[in-house]
């Protein structure tokens, strides 16, 4: 049995808060889709619990914008794909960060294989920004039995035949009009989402206090 999360987002209330939860699951091996920084006020400290808890991660396309991309040089397609306000909260991301932090994300590759199972941020296609809402089976490689996405914060579990598409939602910034944060347990061919209470007042009023937008701590409150 094992853990599957995904945007995390520096929001370390969530992620302490799903992590607990893991435990009293008894499950010990953890999986991320990416995307554990970005719209949260604690990247250190997040980057670290997954650095602690052993917990391998591919890179997302807010990961990306920390080490692959900065300010001064973004292209602008590259430009367009994040928005002003998301690049003023990786370039604050960037300047936090500690160099191992850093070279953590730095290490992240776009996929993930664990044996017939892929892991990928956006899609298999494009592994940093397709957002994938409907899973069809053609997008599942043929050796790959089965796919954990992120990036939507919305999660699914979806079967096909023989084969299963995943999305574990968003641990620190769910989009499914549930505030509660989410993760999935997977065993063999069974998946289960799971939606855990966590201090949403307490991660909102760091967003607000790092100067952040104001929508990205309110709409915790809703989960949209």
């Amino acid at each position: 049995m094992i853990a599957m999360i995904s945007d995390i987002h520096a929001n370390l209330e969530a992620l302490v808060a799903v992590l607990d939860d893991i435990r009293k699951h008894g499950i010990k091996k953890i999986y991320c889709c990416g995307d554990i920084v970005g719209y949260g006020a604690n990247p250190n400290e997040c980057i670290e619990l997954v650095r602690a808890n052993k917990i391998e991660s591919v890179l997302g396309n807010h990961d990306y914008g920390i080490v692959g991309i900065n300010k001064n040089c973004l292209n602008l397609g590259e430009k367009a794909l994040y928005g002003d306000k998301v690049v003023d909260v990786l370039d604050w991301t960037k300047e936090k960060l500690t160099k191992e932090n850093y070279s953590h994300l730095s290490a992240l590759k776009c996929t993930l294989n664990v044996g017939d199972v892929l892991l990928v941020h956006g899609s298999p296609r494009d592994p940093l920004f397709t957002y994938v809402d409907f899973p069809q089976p053609s997008l599942i490689p043929e050796d790959i039995r089965v796919l954990v996405m992120g990036h939507t914060h919305v999660p699914f579990i979806k079967y096909f035949n023989e084969k299963l598409a995943i999305n574990p939602g968003s641990v620190g910034q769910p989009r499914d009009s549930d505030k509660r944060a989410s993760y999935c347990i997977f065993k063999g061919d069974d998946a289960e989402i799971i939606r855990v209470e966590y201090d949403i007042d307490g991660a909102a009023k760091k967003i607000k206090e790092a100067g952040f937008p104001g929508e990205y701590g309110d709409r915790l409150f809703c989960g949209i």
